[in-house]
């Protein structure tokens, strides 16, 4: 059939159609222009701002196994496993029944973030933190008042790293609000109105599980607009000369202590049980070590200044790396 019909064939096509004598079915010809769309599943996102979502969490699932695997001291692994969008039922229809929920308030959005933790994971972390191995195979079906306040404190300190993550699209404030076991009881978006799904893959030494996280789609929507490659680039390009003029000045508000060593000088054990005022040890050396740390930086020679003793620097000591 050609691409385009005359105006004899589309009147012979519409009269074989009335009489019977073709069915529409028998029309195979596929346009690939036509595609399926279906209403209850509105997608908002494009692929492009779907890339940038993930990238965002590519950021913060290095901060958090960084995190972790400081706190329980063992290896620990995080990859992203899958970022979707989805309606917030069929989100709550796919996680189980019983598992771990952390209800995060996210400002100014005034909306609110659900990370599901698989039970098996939630354990684990809990073996070690309390000196254990790890082994979440003698878990429990609720967690005890400690338990929720360890796990409260892991996640405490998750929202802020996810703030980080999020710090080159827009400046929020992520705050743990809540503990939940019940998905029923927890309702942070309309049952039709899509969200955004990150799951995790999370090995901790020999346990793995899932960690997943939901995002309504009323944090996402003001900064929906940066979540273009042109824009993620740039406000990368951006954020690389403030974030290194900051580094600079946490550098500089470092406190560092400085002591002047006058000198060293040896006594047997019998001489220095009978020191007395006025008597004279010899130094070995003249000028005065100036440490930084433990490390001698510069030499100088003693002074007084205004009343006070004070040091005047007259050598600076350079050592291999100093230029980096």
């Amino acid at each position: 059939m050609a691409d385009v019909l005359s105006q004899q064939e589309i009147d012979a096509l519409l009269s074989a159609l009335n009489n019977g004598e073709l069915q529409a079915s028998d029309v195979t010809e596929k346009n690939d222009k036509v595609r399926v769309y279906d209403f209850k599943r509105a997608m908002r996102y494009s692929k492009e701002q779907l890339r940038s979502i993930t990238r965002i969490h590519e950021n913060f699932t290095r901060l958090l196994t960084s995190y972790l695997s400081a706190q329980l001291r063992t290896y620990v692994h995080i990859d992203i496993d899958l970022v979707d969008q989805v309606n917030y039922q069929e989100f709550l229809a796919s996680i189980p029944s019983k598992t771990i929920l952390n209800v995060f308030d996210v400002k100014p959005m005034d909306g609110k973030l659900l990370i599901e933790l698989n039970p098996s994971i939630a354990y684990a972390v809990i073996e070690r933190l309390l000196g254990g191995q790890g082994d979440s195979n003698n878990r429990k079906d609720t967690l005890t008042d400690i338990e929720t306040v360890l796990l409260q404190k892991i996640f405490f300190r998750t929202g802020v790293m996810y703030e980080e993550a999020w710090e080159n699209i827009g400046d929020i404030k992520v705050r743990w609000e809540a503990i939940e076991s019940n998905p029923q009881f927890i309702q942070i978006a309309p049952q039709n109105d899509t969200v955004i799904v990150i799951s995790l893959r999370i090995t901790i030494g020999e346990v793995e599980g899932r960690m997943t996280l939901c995002i309504p789609h009323i944090i996402v929507e003001p900064v929906m607009h940066k979540l273009s490659t042109h824009q993620w680039l740039s406000s990368m390009t951006k954020a690389n000369v403030p974030q290194q003029d900051k580094l600079k000045q946490n550098l500089d508000n470092v406190r560092m202590p400085l002591i002047a060593e006058l000198g060293r000088g040896s006594l047997p054990v019998s001489e220095l049980l009978h020191l007395q005022v006025g008597d004279v040890i010899g130094l070995e050396t003249v000028k005065l070590h100036v440490k930084v740390g433990q490390l001698t930086r510069f030499y100088g020679n003693p002074g007084v200044k205004k009343g006070r003793f004070a040091v005047q620097i007259e050598e600076v000591i350079h050592t291999e790396g100093d230029d980096l």
